[in-house]
């Protein structure tokens, strides 16, 4: 891990250099020297308060290297609500998860989690970093392996995954596009525009399940072929993205994100009989951003929604993760004066 990590943190010091040099060339033309004031509007003077409803979920889909149908495994994840306020480019949230019905622990089982996220959105700098642990999946696509007739999916109770992760990044366009405007909402984009990004990242995944991840109502002919009882895998490297906002009237906007990266991972798959496959190999990722929103000086609201999707691969599996966000906000802002 400290050798991946190392190779990356050098390639990633090598790449910089490059790009800075290439940026602060660019920087040169007269053209983008231009007021930034007529690109975004600062608010960050302005107190705001905002309320969102969030769904999170953290979803694995199993491949055996021999088969070509994949095993969906999805915690039943709860709706959160919460509330935050942000002044001068600080900004706190506080949410909570509402209380599952009786009925849908019956269709999707029982998941218990603790999801924590947070970002930090500067204008030439950025970055987000999460946590989760989730215990209690259901698989929703059982029909690809058995005649399924009832009401309900099936479940797995004692899978448990954890995993955290971060990503810190570089924007290279901060004289004409708005880091803050795309996320945080402490500016306003006045016109469209976009950025090339680079960055770096650090992932760490791991599940475990003592009776396998297979469901108990599938036959045990399936469980032979997937036979996985854990994994946990660390992965580092560079991204390489571009994000751009499209200004389509003074009062809505659509920011769009896409961020492929690569690099370095150390895996180990563990299965049912004790044997354990480590492998040590090149890594490839995916982070998917969008937001669709309505602003002005004091209302905003928007839907945004994001995924991270990290290969996991082995000998025997193909293993992808997937970090995913959806959230409606609306929020407001004051102006408390000088005092």
């Amino acid at each position: 891990i400290l050798i991946g990590l190392g190779y990356t943190l050098r390639s990633l010091f090598s790449f910089l250099l490059i790009v800075f040099g290439i940026n602060s060339l660019l920087c040169q033309d007269s053209e983008i020297k231009k007021d930034t004031m007529e690109n975004y509007t600062n608010l960050s003077n302005l107190l705001a308060f905002n309320v969102y409803s969030t769904v999170r979920n953290n979803s694995m889909f199993v491949k055996h290297n021999s088969s070509n149908t994949t095993l969906a495994l999805i915690p039943n994840s709860a709706v959160s609500i919460g509330g935050g306020i942000g002044y001068k480019g600080v900004a706190l949230s506080l949410g909570f998860g509402l209380p599952h019905s009786s009925s849908s622990i019956y269709k999707y089982g029982k998941t218990n989690s603790f999801d924590l996220r947070g970002s930090f959105s500067g204008q030439k700098f950025g970055g987000n970093g999460y946590i989760q642990i989730y215990k209690g999946y259901y698989n929703n696509n059982p029909n690809d392996f058995i005649n399924w007739t009832k009401d309900y999916f099936p479940q797995i109770p004692k899978l448990r995954t954890f995993s955290f992760g971060g990503l810190g990044y570089y924007v290279f366009n901060h004289k004409r596009f708005s880091n803050k405007a795309a996320y945080s909402r402490s500016q306003v984009q006045n016109k469209s525009a976009g950025s090339f990004t680079v960055g770096i990242f650090l992932n760490y995944d791991e599940a475990e399940s003592p009776n396998g991840f297979i469901p108990n109502e599938f036959p045990d002919s399936i469980g032979n072929d997937l036979n996985l009882t854990g994994f946990r895998y660390f992965a580092t490297g560079i991204s390489l993205g571009y994000t751009y906002t499209w200004v389509i009237s003074k009062s809505l906007y659509l920011n769009g994100e896409f961020t492929p990266g690569g690099g370095y991972k150390d895996v180990k798959v563990i299965t049912t009989g004790g044997e354990t496959d480590i492998r040590r190999n090149a890594h490839a990722q995916l982070a998917v951003r969008g937001v669709f929103g309505y602003e002005n000086k004091y209302f905003y609201a928007g839907i945004t929604g994001s995924t991270l999707i990290r290969t996991i691969k082995s000998n025997d599996y193909g293993i992808n993760m997937a970090t995913e966000q959806l959230r409606i906000y609306f929020g407001t802002r004051f102006n408390i004066g000088k005092k």
